[in-house]
């Protein structure tokens, strides 16, 4: 593979907090390389069309956020050099970064990291989750406000979390019918949550705007319900949702089916781990969240030295959370690498905490509220796929544990779960709480798959020619 000159400081995604990591170091006079797989930076909140698409109202080209043009002006820098469509597929020796821009491979040596990967839906397995017509809260999100192509005419959502609010509000507006929105959560039983949603104002007036939105269309709102089917020859048809118990457990006898054309899952967010623990970075469970993130302290420094994390690669707390993150983050290695001294990082540091540490107290609200209940996991059967890469059900799971393998990882070696185009991504959550179950072991005493690379699907063409370069050579 070809060399890339590095940069001091390198950030791999540009999202919020890798906009603004790479903002804040340019600013302090280091020089930057800004990597994303996207054509346009912004990632998930500020996701943008593409330029051939035309608007009356500009707002409309960046996912309708007022405030896009504040963060996304902030790019192009003189001192940032941005690799858009550019995927970061692995780590060699501690510190090389392995990329692909899919026509070539090549390396970047890396001094200072800024991991800014964010997140992506969480898998939520249940008999024909696989159909075509059901897919992922984000990626129904993507279609309507870059794309502006709707998923379906008559859209059922089921999930956990505010996000369903916002997605439904987006569908109706763009002329779908939502026939309904099964929340597997009730807030309303999580009232010792509320102080902490003081001051904000805002996303308390967003939920009614979104509520209203609801109430106006009538579209049922149904709390403590999850989807437990979807049924169809060529794509989903219907779907069944049932009410759940106090763990989450479907509860029989109380189904519901409705007649649909897609299925919108969000069952709340995963932080894209990979990256992170290709680095080295030590992992964390978190048990409202269900799953890993990465070990950072206050100024977003994971356990491998000069190596940073933002955004909802750590805590999946939102736009505003992980700009402040990446801020800081930014300065941090900016510090590091010699732009300023101590006691400047602390003065600039100091009025981003407060306003840091009152975000996080209502994203702890959140977590609390709408977290993942471990009876979520038994809507799946035997003949559920768990891997849909590699086509491994639950069945084929129970069968290797019965035969002895004791985590993760031993039924990833028997079964080939894991091996496929998503590289675990998906699977690795959805087999972990079988694991434990049938193991009697904590969901926290199991890490996830080893990674290795490719962390991310690359044509194998590319390495191909790389390795007929070395071979010329």
């Amino acid at each position: 593979m070809p060399e890339l000159r590095p940069t001091p400081l390198t950030v791999i995604g540009a999202g919020p907090a890798g906009i603004m990591a790479a903002h804040t170091a340019a600013e302090a006079g280091v020089d930057v390389t800004l990597i994303d797989d996207n054509p346009l930076p912004g990632g998930q909140y500020y996701r943008q069309s593409p330029p051939e698409f035309k608007f009356s109202n500009p707002t409309d080209a960046q996912s309708g956020r007022v405030d896009a043009p504040s963060v996304l002006n902030k790019l192009p820098h003189p001192k940032i050099r941005t690799l858009h469509k550019t995927l970061a597929w692995g780590v060699f020796d501690q510190h090389n970064l392995a990329l692909a821009d899919g026509e070539q491979s090549f390396l970047l040596p890396t001094d200072r990291v800024v991991l800014a990967t964010g997140a992506h839906d969480r898998p939520f397995a249940f008999p024909g989750w696989t159909l075509p017509g059901v897919l992922g809260a984000g990626a129904a999100l993507r279609m309507i406000k870059t794309q502006w192509v709707l998923p379906g005419k008559r859209v059922l959502l089921a999930g956990l979390g505010p996000l369903q609010l916002a997605l439904a509000d987006a569908l109706i507006k763009a002329g779908a019918e939502v026939v309904c929105v099964a929340e597997a959560a009730n807030p309303f039983q999580s009232w010792k949550q509320l102080p902490k949603f003081w001051g904000h104002w805002d996303r308390l007036q967003e939920a009614v705007t979104y509520s209203s939105a609801l109430l106006k269309h009538k579209v049922p709102f149904l709390f403590n319900h999850a989807i437990v089917e979807a049924c169809g020859r060529e794509q989903v048809e219907s779907v069944k949702i049932a009410r759940l118990d106090g763990q989450g457990s479907p509860i029989v006898g109380t189904e519901k089916i409705f007649e649909v054309d897609a299925v919108c899952l969000g069952y709340g967010l995963l932080p894209s781990i990979q990256l992170a623990a290709a680095f080295g970075c030590e992992l964390s469970f978190d048990k409202r969240l269900g799953w890993y993130s990465p070990i950072h302290d206050r100024n977003m420094e994971s356990t491998r030295q000069g190596i940073f994390v933002a955004g909802d690669l750590t805590d999946i707390a939102g736009a505003k959370v992980a700009l402040l993150e990446g801020q800081i983050a930014g300065l941090t290695a900016a510090h590091q690498l010699g732009a300023f001294d101590k006691k400047t990082l602390d003065e600039r540091i100091a009025p981003l905490l407060p306003k840091l540490r009152s975000l996080n107290r209502l994203a702890d609200a959140l977590r609390e509220i709408y977290a993942f209940r471990p009876g979520l996991t038994k809507v799946a059967k035997d003949d559920t796929l768990l891997c849909r890469c590699e086509e491994i059900t639950l069945g084929q799971v129970k069968e290797a544990i019965a035969n002895g393998a004791t985590d993760v990882n031993q039924v990833k070696l028997v079964t080939r779960a894991g091996m496929g185009y998503c590289q675990s991504r998906f699977c690795s959550v959805l087999i972990a709480p079988h694991v434990a179950e049938a193991t009697g072991r904590d969901l926290s005493d199991l890490s996830p798959f080893m990674v290795r690379p490719p962390i991310q699907p690359i044509p194998l063409k590319i390495l191909a020619a790389d390795a007929a370069a070395k071979a010329v050579q």
